[in-house]
Formats: structure tokens, C-alpha cells, sequence
């Protein structure tokens, strides 16, 4: 199993200078990739309610609500780092020109020497409406785009003049240079947050090249995997390359409680009931992030996407450093 950081490009700590300092322990201590997450719009009240890094007791009135970009942070990041794979999960596809996105995303590969991940979404469903409005784009019929995006950047990255036509993107005979020095990054499927979502099983079934869903129990991660491998079967699909991720809060600790203290507010904020955000996430001392993890292992999975749960960067740094010592040795 691999274990990939996620950096704050967003959140109450987000800046250039700690999205360097992350970026670059992740690649000193031996994580496998670094990560960010992806949105056009984001404001205030996104900023003090989702938090992807960092947690509630970081936040400050006076802030500003700052989201770095995802590519541009990854373009940032693939000449700085020399070893880490740089991933983003995930991309609202909708509302990004499939053209563009897919010059950029080659681009990015490219620079990176090859070590691009990349997670695609139609779109949160409490959130991402005024993003589609702010770019014209329907917001009802993102699930069909999303589809369409998925074939039209594929067929970009995997011909040298390649024509698409369909209801929301079309072009004819376009070259577009340089391609992706993979044969193409595989194009993986969020989607999945607490329960098993059906279309985005069926999406990574007929379309994706895998599957990063969030905060899912083993036994829902394997019934997931279970149903992906049957419905790519019954299309004809080879299921046995699909690559499954997961994203999940962590916050580790030598003391299991000082872990479960120091998590409570994000989790409080995000599950509602602190019992069912530890249960869906990474909380405690190494030794017992140790065994769910082998339960994630056994059900499939590829590889975590840590979503840190820290109040400043001294503290994040702290458990980095203990999870890379005490579990990450554990997995390699």
C-alpha cells in the first residue's frame, strides 16, 4: 500500500510557503505523492466549513478564503519535486474546456517527467453549483459531461490528430502537442463519500482507469471493487489494472487520545457525530492505524490519500514524520 499527503492549497493555513514546506517533507520522508483538491469558486463560508487541510482551530475571522489552483499548483510543484508522484482529487471536469484541460494535464505530465495522478468529478452536489453557472455550464446535465470530457481528453492524448464529436465538445483533425509521457495518466473516478455511489461505480466500470471514493469502511470498499470488476467484466473491460485510493482524515499520535483530541473539531465539523467521522478515518496511535490498514489492504486498496487533520505546520510535520517511522515502514 502507498500513502499519498495532501497539501494546503486551501484551508486556514494555505499558502505558497506551506505548500512548499508539505510538498517537500512528504518527498524527504518517503511518501509516495503529494495531492491537492480542486475547485473554480470557494468562499468564505466554504473556507470555514470544508476543510481538506489543516482543522477548525486554525481558523481566523480575518482570513481570506484562499484556494490555490490545482494545476497551476501542480505545474508549481513538478519542477520543485524530483521523486513524488503529484496527483490532484479531484478535478470538477464540467466546468473546464476538455481541450484545454487536456494540453494542460499533458503539460503538467510532461514537466513532471510522468508523475501525474489524476481524479475527476461531475461536481458536489452542495457546492458546486454556482461554479457552473459562473462558466455556463448546465449544472443537471454534469454527469453526462463528465462522461463525454472522459472520452474526448483520452482520444486527445492517444492520437495524433484526433477528431470527437458529441453534444458538448467537438473537434476535427486538432493537433495538440506535447503528449503525456505516460502512454496517458489514468484517469481516475471520485465519487463514493460515506456510502457507495452507483454512478460512479459505472463511471469507473465503462470509463475510468480507477477508483478514489471517501471515508468508506473496508467492507464498503471491497463491495465497491466487487461491483466495479463485475460491471467492467460484463462490458468486456479488463478489471485487473483498476487502481483504488481512498481519501481519509488522519491524525496520528504515540498516545491513541491525544490523537482522538486533536481530530475531534474537524471531525465534529465534517460527520457531525465525532464516533462516525474516527470510525471512517485514520485516528489513533500507529499501531492502530496499523490494523485498519490492513483491513484496507485485504479489501483492495491501492493506496491512502491522507487528508491531515493540524492545527499549525510544526504539528502536522510531527505526524508526518511518526506515520512515515512507525506505519508507512509497516507497508514497504
Amino acid at each position: 500500500m502507498k500513502f499519498g499527503t495532501r497539501l494546503p492549497n486551501s484551508g486556514p493555513l494555505a499558502n505558497r510557503e506551506n505548500i512548499l514546506a508539505v510538498a517537500d517533507e512528504a518527498e524527504r520522508l518517503g511518501y509516495d505523492s503529494v495531492w491537492v483538491h480542486d475547485h473554480i469558486l470557494w468562499g468564505t463560508e466554504q473556507h470555514r466549513t470544508h476543510l481538506s487541510a489543516g482543522s477548525p482551530e486554525a481558523l481566523d475571522e480575518a482570513q481570506k478564503p484562499n484556494f490555490y489552483e490545482s494545476l497551476t499548483t501542480l505545474s508549481f510543484l513538478a519542477g520543485r519535486l524530483p521523486r513524488v508522484k503529484i496527483g490532484v482529487a479531484a478535478i470538477i471536469l464540467p466546468i473546464r474546456n476538455p481541450v484545454v484541460l487536456a494540453r494542460e494535464l499533458a503539460n503538467v505530465d510532461v514537466l513532471s517527467n510522468g508523475r501525474l495522478m489524476v481524479c475527476v468529478v461531475p461536481g458536489a452536489a452542495n457546492i458546486s453549483k454556482p461554479e457552473f453557472d459562473a462558466v455556463g455550464m448546465p449544472y443537471e446535465e454534469r454527469g453526462r459531461i463528465t462522461d463525454e470530457y472522459i472520452t474526448a481528453i483520452k482520444t486527445i492524448w492517444s492520437q495524433d490528430s484526433p477528431s470527437f464529436e458529441g453534444k458538448y465538445t467537438s473537434f476535427r483533425e486538432i493537433q495538440v502537442f506535447p503528449k503525456p509521457v505516460q502512454k496517458y495518466p489514468k484517469i481516475l473516478i471520485g465519487g463514493g463519500e460515506k456510502k457507495l455511489s452507483l454512478r460512479a461505480i459505472r463511471r469507473v466500470a465503462e470509463l475510468g482507469d480507477g477508483w478514489i471514493p471517501a471515508y468508506l469502511f473496508p467492507e464498503e470498499l471491497s463491495e465497491g471493487i466487487r461491483q466495479i470488476k463485475a460491471a467492467a467484466s460484463a462490458i468486456g473491460r479488463d478489471p485487473s489494472g483498476f487502481f483504488v485510493s481512498q481519501e481519509l482524515f488522519t491524525a496520528v499520535d504515540s498516545d491513541s487520545q491525544r490523537a482522538k483530541n486533536l481530530a475531534e473539531a474537524s471531525l465534529a465539523n465534517y460527520f457531525g457525530d465525532i464516533e462516525e467521522g474516527q470510525k471512517r478515518s485514520l485516528i489513533g496511535s500507529p499501531r492502530e492505524l496499523i490494523k485498519k490498514l490492513e483491513l484496507y489492504s485485504q479489501a483492495g486498496e491501492d493506496m491512502v490519500e491522507i487528508k491531515w487533520v493540524y492545527p499549525d505546520i510544526p504539528t502536522l510535520f510531527r505526524m508526518m514524520k511518526l506515520f512515515s517511522a512507525e506505519v508507512i515502514s509497516t507497508f514497504t
